[in-house]
């Protein structure tokens, strides 16, 4: 008569191991998974800093101080008013960028206009470079954004939020330059001088 041990103490260690091994594989696809859709847009927006001065008799200057160069074409500027206006601090402009310029070696050129030749564009800003409105200009970094009465306004005049007026001079505005998917890139508090 033959005797078989019946010893099963050798399955029950492959099957465990088995059973990590097929944990560990859905466990990996899981965060492969995950961490694939979060690396999937790398491109990070552009990044700089500015400086801005108003004065209401020689312009608006805005000067590049470091970080991204930005495409001009695709940046737009906007400005609103802080509290120092009162209520009209949720009040915003997009500045006219055809009235803005930037020198480019000997020649100065148009932030971005869907009217001018591309020869006439900056099409960058660059560390180290100062755009400008020149004051005959200042009213359309506030345009008028809609017809008050029966004729329209100049919104840089308004004697409550425009930039234009005696009583704008020492109050501020926020500055920001925003790219075209309507990221912030730059921001500044600028105080109007007279």
């Amino acid at each position: 008569m033959r005797f078989f041990r019946n010893d099963e103490n050798a399955v029950s260690p492959v099957i465990g191991v088995m059973l990590m091994l097929v944990v560990t594989v859905i466990l990996a696809a899981a965060v492969s998974g995950f961490s694939g859709g979060l690396v999937g847009d790398t491109s990070k927006p552009s990044q700089m800093a500015i400086k801005a001065d108003f004065s209401q008799s020689k312009g608006l200057t805005i000067t590049h101080m470091g970080g991204d160069t930005i495409n001009t074409m695709e940046t737009a500027i906007i400005v609103n008013p802080t509290r120092d206006f009162g209520s009209y601090d949720q009040m915003k402009w997009d500045a006219n960028t055809s009235v803005v310029r930037i020198n480019k070696g000997t020649q100065s050129r148009v932030w971005y206009s869907p009217n001018s030749y591309s020869s006439q564009l900056a099409r960058t800003f660059q560390p180290g470079e100062t755009a400008y409105v020149a004051a005959s200009d200042l009213y359309e970094v506030q345009p008028e954004t809609y017809v008050r009465g029966s004729s329209p306004e100049e919104d840089a005049l308004h004697p409550n939020y425009g930039f234009m007026t005696t009583t704008a001079v020492g109050q501020r505005f926020v500055l920001s330059l925003v790219d075209s998917d309507g990221k912030t890139i730059a921001k500044t508090e600028v105080v109007i001088r007279p």
